[in-house]
């Protein structure tokens, strides 16, 4: 069987903390004793190499571009040594950035130093110590994978990346002409590449950069295009004490606003299929309050806490198509979850899924009177009803199902004792649950692996294995029961409704530099009009 392979690129300082993350989840699930048997195909995400001196390497299928200063002690060239760094056509002879020394943290320390067992054990103060995604990186990555943009400085007030148009003219320069050329590699590398993943700051420059590079991936491949704008949890402008500090920031959301919004459109022009991610209940404005997950404390304005949510939402969502035992493919999920053009789904998170240690999952979902899962997708309330959804719910052994027969009792009342496994009972509490609904349900066996450097904001409350304890005796959490879903149907339109409506108040006169860097108005105005009309496409179809 092919291997399905899918290329990853990562566009934005946020976007690179969420994949700090999920790249972390993947190389601390690898199991090197061959005693262990993985759900997954890593190599769908994950390619073989070789370095200068034969030495294998297996490093991810990745491009990601940040801002000059953003690396800290990450080297552009991917974090191997110089002598294990492996040899590549000429064109990765371009000129080398280098970043100026930083010192480490003591978790980099540790993995420089190889000591795994004490990574396991030790306790870190990543919380301060982080202060940019590559504070907790813990894999290393091919040399062509770390794009510096050379012409911005990270944290520059004076000269921020601010705008999508900016992005847009640095694609067409010689960095987008580069960093295509690094997509061709990849890709000629696989033997039947299935699409790509897009992860991407979808408020400032990196907005157009990415979109202009899925338009240029819309024209060169006929391949998947999954794409998630993202929103950060918290802005530093966020914090306001003066008039003129207030200023600024309205200012500020103005631009992102505008940003978002152009990048929705043109993902409903060339994407396969988009779902917007945030942590903030409004994602745009300001990101809002925290979405609230039980048994989770999280600080919005970390940006290693709240990226940590979102990539454990598509590194669970991934499974469906990564999955060893299951044949569908990235392009199965898009055309299920795009009817009618339906392009923008939203996407939900239940982390963890939080059922009690002593309770079979049948009686969980019996008396639950809660929602499973909690919207990630900004401004979105998901509908229960005449929805279509693709589930996936990991971590809950079969033994947690339902009672035996002899101690069963009430549960045989129940139409759910007939279920014989997971995935059988997950369908059945949807069907009942969801009116004039389809949903697909995908069950992995194995939970998510919550090990250093994850970070600590899971409740006390919680035994090793993510389920609600009986007893109040502390332990660390190791693992975790996740339920994350996309959702599509006509409840988006309200979504898309609002952004509408507050980038039309937002008068074209005031969007000076968007002007300056060639956004013409008439061109304005006709992205929103195609917004509007995007919109449309979600009225509702359904005959009762």
């Amino acid at each position: 069987m092919s291997t399905r392979e899918i290329l990853t690129l990562q566009f934005g300082h946020y976007s690179n903390y969420v994949g700090a993350h999920f790249w972390n989840i993947q190389e601390l699930s690898f199991d090197y004793t061959g005693t262990v048997k993985a759900e997954c195909n890593h190599d769908i995400l994950y390619r073989e190499g070789q370095t200068s001196t034969g030495e294998v390497t297996y490093t991810p299928r990745l491009l990601l571009a940040d801002l000059k200063g953003s690396l800290n002690t990450l080297p552009s060239s991917g974090g191997l040594e110089e002598s294990q760094v492996e040899e590549d056509l000429p064109w990765n002879t371009v000129e080398k950035i280098e970043e100026p020394a930083a010192s480490k943290n003591e978790f980099l320390k540790d993995i420089n130093d190889d000591i795994s067992s004490n990574i396991k054990e030790k306790q870190y103060n990543l919380e301060q110590d982080v202060k940019t995604w590559t504070d907790y990186l813990y894999p290393r990555f091919h040399s062509r994978t770390v794009n510096v943009i050379k012409e911005y400085q990270h944290g520059d007030e004076n000269e921020s990346f601010d705008y999508s148009c900016s992005g847009r003219s640095l694609w067409k320069s010689d960095f987008g002409e580069t960093f295509s050329d690094k997509i061709r590699k990849y890709v000629e590398e696989c033997d039947s590449i299935q699409g790509f993943h897009i992860n991407f700051d979808c408020t400032d420059g990196f907005s157009g950069l990415a979109l202009g590079c899925i338009e240029y991936l819309t024209d060169e491949y006929t391949k998947s295009i999954l794409a998630y704008p993202i929103v950060a949890s918290h802005f530093a402008d966020n914090n306001m004490s003066t008039e003129d500090e207030r200023e600024k920031s309205t200012l500020r959301d103005s631009i992102r606003l505008v940003n978002m919004a152009l990048s929705i459109e043109e993902l409903s022009q060339h994407a396969t299929m988009f779902v917007p991610l945030c942590t903030g209940e409004k994602g745009w404005r300001k990101p809002g309050n925290p979405r609230v997950f039980d048994y989770i404390n999280y600080k919005p304005e970390q940006y290693y806490h709240s990226s940590s949510i979102l990539a454990s939402a598509i590194d669970t969502l991934s499974q469906k198509y990564r999955h060893k035992s299951n044949f569908h493919t990235m392009s199965d999920v898009c055309a299920d979850m795009t009817g009618y053009g339906r392009k923008m789904a939203a996407a939900s998170l239940g982390m963890p899924f939080a059922i009690n240690e002593s309770e079979y999952l049948i009686d969980h979902l019996n008396t639950t009177t809660k929602p499973l899962y909690t919207s990630i997708t900004p401004s979105c309330k998901i509908a229960t009803d005449k929805i279509f959804q693709l589930i996936t719910v990991r971590g809950i052994p079969e033994s947690y199902l339902k009672a035996p027969l002899k101690e069963a009792k009430e549960q045989m009342n129940l139409a759910a004792y007939r279920c014989s496994n997971v995935k059988e009972m997950f369908e059945l509490y949807f069907q009942a649950n969801n009116f004039l609904s389809a949903t697909n349900v995908t069950v992995c066996e194995k939970p998510l692996e919550l090990k250093t450097p994850f970070p600590n904001i899971f409740s006390d409350n919680l035994n090793e294995y993510g389920f609600v304890k009986t007893e109040n005796q502390p332990q660390k959490v190791e693992s975790c029961p996740v339920i994350a879903g996309y959702h599509n149907g006509n409840f988006m339109a309200d979504m898309i409704e609002k952004l509408h409506r507050d980038v039309s108040r937002i008068k074209f006169a005031k969007l000076h530099k968007f002007k300056e860097q060639g956004l013409e108005e008439a061109d304005y105005k006709e992205s929103l009009d195609k917004l509007a009309e995007f919109k449309d496409n979600y009225e509702d179809d359904f005959e009762l």
